[in-house]
């Protein structure tokens, strides 16, 4: 019997559900200008997307290391 009192029982039928996720990074480049350092973070980042569709990363902050 179901929740309402007819018909079969309610099998655990399998539903579909989206999970979003944040993820922090933080990686380190060698770079003359600042200019230089955000392009080796989009390589880094596309290298991340091709390997892994579901990932999108985003530079939220940009200084230098010291």
């Amino acid at each position: 019997m179901n929740q309402y009192g007819t018909g079969p029982g309610i099998l655990h039928k399998r539903r579909p559900y989206l999970v979003e996720a944040e993820c922090r990074v933080q990686v380190g480049f060698y770079a003359r200008t600042v200019e230089e350092a955000e392009d080796l973070f989009g390589e880094y980042c596309q290298a991340v997307e091709d390997r892994h569709p579901e990932i999108v990363l985003s530079m939220t902050d940009l200084y230098e290391d010291e």
